[in-house]
């Protein structure tokens, strides 16, 4: 059965044994909880902020991606507590779209009292990437620091990872894989040549698990199904082809060959089988939930995220939203370490 839309999806809910829950939520210690800050595409729009989600597991907050408006999103969904406690940044692939807010989320965290280094992953490339934003706010840096801001969390640590498990602690297991997102000849399928690479990532946390599946095209050989059989969430990509004939339209399909049609979607979320399947990354970011799932022949459970949509995943699949749960006024929070 589909889910329609965000606003209507509590009788659906019940319907599919997922809860629907206004307001806060917080994860138990088992559990895995995911807030949707951004699940548009490079294109700017008010209502889908570049791709970014927050992932809440145990004691650690990573962000998987930093698009544009990820750090006002954050601190709409939870204040300075939650912009203060990230800490750890995957990174799919180098395009702007996914990286813009990382040094926001740095520096404006460690601003306001995070004491522990900015963690980001991603691949080949995130490293050189990092140490330019280091350099490209030094001056910043040494600015706060001489007029009495701690220093202590200005580290800003880079570290470029390959395919595999590269994080394994305190039951938090984080796998990269490689997928289809690298340029290639329409006519042909063969790359273009450029350097780098695209990745996706699985999350598993103490028998709970999530799939992000990064920007992709999906091919037969998308390593998205066989890391994605049976995981509790997949979330994947998905680009809508503009059917007009305008040098924009034309323009806007350029990037056709590098993301998923819902009809490819369709077949990933059929060879995974997902406990739900989730849209995010939407390309056009005006496409309507009606309009996407009525373009995706799926009949398994799936839905639309829209921005500051929280799923949390443990025995059942709890759907909430997260906006002002922390707080707004930096001399009334505690966030600042002694």
């Amino acid at each position: 059965m589909r889910i329609v839309h965000w606003l209507s999806m509590l009788l659906a809910f019940l319907l599919l044994g997922i809860q629907g829950q206004q307001g806060a939520y917080a994860a138990s210690a088992s559990e895995i909880k995911l807030t949707f800050l951004g699940t548009g595409a490079p294109r700017p729009s008010l209502s889908r902020y570049g791709p970014a989600i927050l992932v809440e597991a145990g004691d650690y907050k990573i962000m998987v991606d930093a698009g544009p408006g990820m750090r006002e999103r954050l601190f709409q969904a939870g204040g300075f507590e939650i912009l203060t406690a990230v800490d750890h940044i995957l990174i799919t692939h180098l395009h702007f779209d996914h990286t813009i807010s990382a040094p926001g989320l740095w520096l404006t965290g460690w601003l306001f009292g995070r004491k522990t280094p900015m963690k980001v992953y991603g691949p080949t490339g995130t490293a050189a990437m990092m140490a330019h934003f280091r350099a490209a706010y030094d001056w910043d840096i040494r600015y706060r620091t001489v007029v009495g801001v701690h220093e202590e969390g200005s580290q800003l640590l880079g570290t470029d990872i390959q395919s595999g498990v590269f994080f394994d602690q305190d039951g938090l297991k984080i796998t990269a894989f490689d997928v289809e997102h690298m340029p290639i000849n329409v006519a042909t399928g063969e790359s273009l040549g450029l350097e780098g690479a695209t990745l996706g990532y699985r999350i598993d946390y103490r028998g709970r698990s999530v799939l992000f599946s990064g920007d992709t095209r999906s091919t037969a050989s998308s390593q998205i199904i066989p890391y994605g059989k049976g995981v509790d969430v997949l979330i994947h990509e998905t680009q809508v082809p503009a059917i007009e004939n305008s040098p924009e339209a034309i323009l806007a399909n350029v990037s056709l060959s590098v993301h998923s049609s819902p009809a490819q979607v369709a077949h990933v979320f059929e060879q995974t089988r997902p406990r739900l399947g989730v849209y995010s990354h939407i390309i056009p970011p005006e496409m309507t939930a009606e309009a996407l799932l009525a373009l995706t022949d799926y009949d398994g459970n799936m839905m639309v995220a829209e921005d500051l949509m929280t799923i949390t995943i443990g025995d059942e699949l709890t759907i909430g939203r997260a906006e002002g749960a922390g707080t707004d006024i930096f001399t009334q929070a505690d966030v600042v370490d002694d």
